[in-house]
């Protein structure tokens, strides 16, 4: 029998190996011959955690930017609609005005009283009202549309839609003797301080501070 030693010892009757034994190795024997695979297993791992934080990272930057993209177009939508329902307004304050200054004049006229006169008079009437109809529909078509911008019961825009209110129960009125530039002013202000209070909120996002 002859012994053949190395990291794993063989003893053997001539051809046929009859005996296998392993040396024992210290744990130090073992981390060295195994640090380029421990190196390489480390390596990789770190690799693949910097791809994962980067890829969350652009995730997030992607999806805040979009979120910055949506607020952007809502701002825009309301100063778009909110002025829109401005011109409205004062349209609708014009053509009641003229409207009553249009019956005051038949009501009191009693100098001309031919038929001509008569009928221009009914004309003025006629289409000083169907324009009061007209722009009144508008004005429910983008009091609905700025309502629908923002959440039902806000607490922030409880004065801006008191005003509005306020302002539709004018037309059509029978006592409108003149144009309200104090209510629409009001609403402009109020306007104001609900955009500067979104924008505020906008700018003072963490992602924004970090940019």
């Amino acid at each position: 029998m002859c012994k053949v030693e190395a990291d794993i010892l063989f003893k053997s009757d001539r051809n046929i190996p009859i005996e296998l034994v392993k040396s024992l190795s210290n744990w130090q024997d073992i981390l060295l011959n195994n640090l380029p695979f421990l190196i390489t297993i480390c390596i990789i791992s770190l690799a693949a955690y910097v791809t994962y934080q980067s890829n969350k990272a652009a995730r997030r930057e992607e999806q805040e930017n979009k979120i910055s993209e949506f607020r952007h177009q809502w701002l825009q939508e309301v100063r778009t609609t909110s002025s829109e329902l401005i011109q409205i307004i004062h349209d609708c304050q014009y053509y009641t005005k003229s409207n009553n200054a249009s019956h005051e004049e038949a009501k009191n006229n009693t100098v001309d009283t031919s038929i001509d006169s008569l009928k221009r008079q009914e004309k003025a009437l006629e289409s000083s009202f169907d324009m009061i109809i007209k722009k009144r529909s508008e004005f429910y078509k983008y009091e609905a549309k700025l309502k629908l911008l923002f959440k039902a019961d806000e607490k922030e825009t409880e004065q801006l839609f008191e005003i509005i209110n306020s302002i539709k129960e004018t037309i059509g009125n029978p006592e409108t003797k003149s144009l309200d530039d104090d209510k629409i002013k009001s609403i402009v202000k109020e306007l104001q301080i609900i955009l500067k209070t979104e924008w505020e909120a906008t700018k003072n996002r963490t992602w924004l501070k970090n940019t």
